[in-house]
């Protein structure tokens, strides 16, 4: 694992009313301990999870993917201000990684969109107003800039369908040994996409050692082998596995009983 420890060095006892202090999770907040390069968060929905992965982002500054900066965010100001309270321990240092949200892909393609708009425009100036020379020569660098980005990304992100495009900015972007957290990518994808996630997952685990901390309500996620589930509830947080987990019981249960489930509804 990379990071090995989170925990609050101290609490601001003059800000307990306000958010994220108010939380119960984060005034019972103790020490984690990541003792796996897969680690989930499970819990119901405000819950904490989602908080405390962000504050992670915010505290290693890995680069956020979306069209803002995680400090111009103003979703993520909870976050922010969590991450001056923290203290988190790593085993390797990384400076590969990123921070993504379901609803930040959006922002994200329209971004890279954009990029090769600007690059396709800036080629057309300099046609315009080219003199003389090798014109060719002169357009290299903002063509190969271009290639580089269709490459990697595709010509339009948005042209594909949600999943299939978040699958590529996943392909596309976990490329080496670093900490990537990522907050329910399952909102995007269908369970055949999810498996096809947790394949690559496991592949750049076992190839580059990288380090993986996902935010999930899908039981498909948090079935992937030799990962660890971090429970959030009641206002604390708890290891324990994925099969003791409401959402893997509720789900089996839907599934073995459809019929009585929905006649209680």
């Amino acid at each position: 694992m990379l990071l090995s420890t989170l925990r609050l060095r101290n609490f601001p006892e003059d800000k307990k009313d306000e958010f994220p202090w108010n939380l119960p999770l984060i005034q019972n907040l103790e020490e984690l301990e990541f003792e796996k390069n897969i680690s989930f968060f499970v819990g119901e929905n405000g819950s904490g999870k989602s908080t405390i992965l962000e504050a992670i982002a915010a505290y290693t500054e890995v680069p956020i993917a979306g069209s803002l900066r995680m400090e111009d965010d103003q979703s993520l100001a909870g976050a922010n201000q969590l991450a001056d309270y923290l203290s988190l321990r790593f085993a390797e240092k990384t400076y590969h990684g990123f921070f993504t949200r379901a609803e930040d892909f959006i922002g994200f393609s329209r971004n890279i969109k954009k990029q090769i708009n600007d690059l396709e425009k800036e080629a057309e100036e300099l046609k315009e107003g080219w003199t003389g020379g090798d014109m060719k020569l002169a357009l290299g660098p903002i063509e190969g800039e271009k290639q580089q980005l269709i490459k990697r990304y595709s010509k339009d992100l948005e042209a594909m369908s949600h999943g299939e495009g978040f699958l590529k900015f996943f392909t596309s972007r976990i490329t080496a040994k670093g900490l990537y957290l990522i907050d329910e990518p399952e909102a995007a994808l269908s369970p055949t996409r999810q498996l096809s996630l947790l394949s690559l997952i496991m592949e750049k685990v076992k190839k580059t050692g990288a380090h993986f901390i996902i935010a999930t309500h899908s039981p498909i996620m948090m079935a992937v082998p030799d990962s660890e589930v971090f429970y959030f509830q009641d206002g604390k947080i708890s290891k324990i596995d994925y099969k003791e987990t409401e959402h893997y019981q509720m789900t089996k249960m839907i599934l073995d009983t459809p019929e009585a489930i929905m006649k209680n509804l």
